[in-house]
């Protein structure tokens, strides 16, 4: 035993000494390759051979005539660099500006300066390896124009330099700082509106070269003030990759609008397209592990760089890597119910977005594209995980002729991702808003918008006051939670009419069937009617019944009943079901009624980095009104303890104890800790029942379904004592940054 246990100390500290070699490995080359960027330039120097491909052919982008005056107003305040991100609310974006704070906290932003055409005023700002080609490609920005301060939160007033390696830069930097808020800006999602607004006013004969030179002088802008790999902008590579396809989506609608740029620009925005590129495959955001909706944007982002930039042994391996990477994580970060794995309703919708346009893009490459698939050199692609030798497979689309990259069950996937979100839309279009909502999105297409008259008073942030005042200008809202726009994208493929009924055919719909050169994909139950999830049941009556016998014969302090009540006729006329026990989901919906109920997985392979402590919560809404609802998200890192509260289940609708958690919060704010799934015992026509461990024992909910109420019994068989005060009440947050907003059901 002694000589046993020596050997086993031996392999330890072998083990040990490997892992530290390796850590101190990881540290050098850190260090090399910061040098490297710190003495020379981290710019492409050479333009890619070749002219950027194009997708969109002066087909027709018109906006429906009730969204043109909202694009319209949006293509406004972009050309007067006003943003509305993350619950600012409309803010002009500049050097020295003073900021609102958040909850107190505010930070100076710096001093206001004079940009000079020669760059001048970048001394100092940029690292010197880049100052000389920055200072270049500033000077070739309109005199006129002002610049953005892309480094700045711009809610707090804290800034980051952009002449820091991206890799030294901190997500947390004090209290109220929100990294997220220049990265937001950054995303450029707001660029495809000005080349939708130009295709509108050139079609209507009025001058529309005011959108094509903000577009130029602003992506000029970018580009000199945040070199490749430094500043705020290069620290996470999801938003490097999401901000190159939106710069791509927006030269490519104006492209096809019939602008043409000079070669400058054009020398400075493919080389940039590049930069995007290998900063992606240098810093891919995957894990075996704990890869996410992050690491399936760097997929999405480099397939459109790769598609767009002209063929090279480079570029040729990003796409086929693009390609393949993007079955494997639709296979592994969405369920078999078509639901992703991360369970947030709001964190399905972005992911499936990457999933859509990525899809509708590599569905319908041009002849040449299509060759670099078979025809890569998978060794000169040094990334983990390792792009395969073999050709990439092509697949019949189902119902059709054309052949894609994506088997049979991709397709099935996908639209079990609009069905999803067809069934946990409550009735007035606004999403269920289980798990966690940052508001993320991939384009900002078919946006939908609440809007205000400007003499109206609206409460859409505690730190928050009117934009700079506009004449006869809506203030405009995104409504966060309506996701109709990403069914109406996916419906493109396949035709359905409940889905066209529920969401009809918007711009981003338009442009993605015209990327996926309008292919068709028979619907993956055929003429049947209804979805899988339609079919899913839990349980039996016997099992229902037993569990209201044990309610019913428990103390008192062991359970509690609340009941909504409603005068009217018969509550479960019409009756459906839909259940999505993956992500842990369960719906009932008549004409009167919505009631969905959370209860399954935290997600995130069990690391709940999206999920709250929202176990057997459910959203019900009767008649249009909404009598339960989530109470949302509102902030991530800049108030931890806001995101605690919003995450608690004391800030939900659930059984739970007095002064305890089912989960340990106090870990990191992107884990829940402790017994927290849930497990579901009955789903039919009588209600719902589910359990959870949480505490230690198990806590029970059921939920039943009469002809003119909701009935909601909780209990604990162990003899603890039930907490029946309501739940903490938290300001609403439909939105990231938001708080005491609208709330319509």
């Amino acid at each position: 035993m002694d000589r046993q246990a020596h050997h086993c100390t031996s392999i330890q500290k072998a083990s040990n000494f490997v892992r530290r070699l390796m850590r101190r490995l990881v540290r050098e080359m850190r260090r090399l390759t910061r040098y490297r960027a710190m003495v020379r330039t981290t710019f492409t120097s050479v333009v890619p051979h070749g002219k950027l491909h194009q997708y969109f052919f002066n087909q027709n982008y018109t906006v429906h005539a009730g969204q043109h005056d909202v694009y319209d107003v949006l293509a406004v305040h972009v050309l007067a660099h006003r943003f509305d991100l993350l619950g600012s609310g409309w803010v002009k974006v500049r050097h020295g500006m003073v900021c609102r704070g958040i909850e107190g906290h505010l930070y100076h932003s710096g001093p206001a300066l004079q940009a000079d055409t020669k760059g001048r005023w970048l001394q100092g700002r940029i690292n010197r390896a880049n100052l000389k080609e920055s200072q270049r490609i500033w000077s070739l920005v309109e005199s006129s124009y002002t610049p953005i301060d892309w480094q700045l939160d711009f809610k707090s007033g804290y800034r980051w330099s952009e002449k820091v390696w991206h890799l030294d830069i901190a997500y947390t930097k004090g209290p109220g700082v929100d990294i997220k808020v220049p990265w937001e800006l950054a995303r450029l999602q707001h660029l495809p509106w000005l080349g939708l607004m130009l295709y509108q006013s050139s079609k209507s004969g009025s001058t529309a070269l005011v959108y094509m030179q903000e577009f130029r002088n602003q992506i000029l802008d970018f580009i000199s003030n945040n070199p490749p790999g430094f500043g705020v902008n290069w620290r996470c590579t999801m938003d490097v990759a999401i901000r190159a396809a939106n710069m791509l989506l927006a030269y490519d609608i104006f492209r096809a609008g019939g602008t043409v740029f000079d070669y400058e620009f054009d020398d400075v925005f493919t080389r940039s397209i590049r930069d995007h590129g290998r900063h992606i495959v240098s810093n891919l955001e995957w894990h075996e592990q704990t890869r996410n909706n992050h690491y399936l944007a760097n997929i999405a982002g480099l397939a459109f760089i790769s598609a767009y930039l002209p063929r090279s042994a480079e570029t040729d391996t990003w796409l086929a890597f693009s390609t393949q990477e993007l079955v494997r994580e639709v296979g592994h970060q969405f369920n078999a119910d078509g639901t992703n794995f991360e369970s947030s309703v709001c964190y399905h919708r972005l992911s499936a977005e990457m999933v859509l346009y990525a899809t509708a893009l590599l569905s319908n490459l041009p002849t040449e594209k299509n060759e670099a698939l078979v025809s890569y050199d998978p060794k000169i692609l040094k990334t983990k995980p390792k792009l395969d030798a073999a050709p990439v497979d092509v697949y019949p689309v189902p119902g059709g002729e054309h052949a894609t990259p994506f088997p049979a069950w991709y397709w099935e996937r996908l639209e079990k991702m609009g069905e999803f979100t067809l069934h946990l839309t409550k009735p007035k279009g606004l999403a269920t808003q289980f798990g966690d909502n940052d508001s993320g999105r991939f384009f900002k297409l078919g946006i939908a918008i609440h809007e205000y008259a400007p003499d109206e008073v609206v409460s859409r942030d505690v730190n928050s006051a009117k934009c700079d005042p506009i004449s006869s200008i809506l203030y405009l809202d995104e409504a966060d939670l309506d996701h109709r726009h990403l069914v109406a994208g996916i419906n493109t493929f396949f035709k359905r009419n409940d889905l066209e009924n529920f969401a009809p055919s918007d711009i981003g719909a338009g442009l993605v069937s015209e990327l996926a050169g309008g292919i068709q994909v028979a619907s993956y139950h055929g003429a049947s009617h209804g979805s899988a999830s339609n079919k899913v049941r839990v349980g039996s009556d016997e099992n229902w019944n037993e569990l209201l016998c044990r309610f019913s014969v428990l103390p008192q302090e062991s359970r509690c009943t609340t009941e909504y009540s409603i005068d009217c006729l018969d509550l479960r006329y019409g009756l459906e079901l839909f259940g999505y026990p993956d992500f842990g989901a369960y719906v009932f919906r008549t004409a009167r009624l919505f009631l969905a109920v959370r209860c399954g997985k935290v997600g995130s392979g069990g690391l709940g980095g999206h999920a709250h402590l929202d176990q057997l919560t459910l959203e019900l809404v009767i008649d249009g009104k909404s009598l339960v609802s989530d109470p949302g998200t509102y902030l991530y890192t800049p108030l931890p303890q806001r995101r605690n509260a919003y995450r608690s289940s004391h800030a939900h609708f659930v059984p739970h104890l007095p002064d305890r958690e089912p989960g340990d919060l106090t870990r990191n704010i992107f884990l829940l800790d402790g017994r927290v799934d849930g497990e579901c015992l009955y789903f039919g026509p009588r209600g719902f029942a589910g359990r959870h461990y949480g505490f230690g024992e198990a806590i029970y909910r059921l939920v039943a379904i009469e002809k003119n109420r909701i009935v909601v019994h909780d209990f604990s068989e162990s003899g603890e004592v039930l907490d029946d005060s309501a739940p903490e009440k938290l300001p609403f947050s439909p939105g990231y940054g938001k708080q005491n907003c609208y709330q319509i059901a």
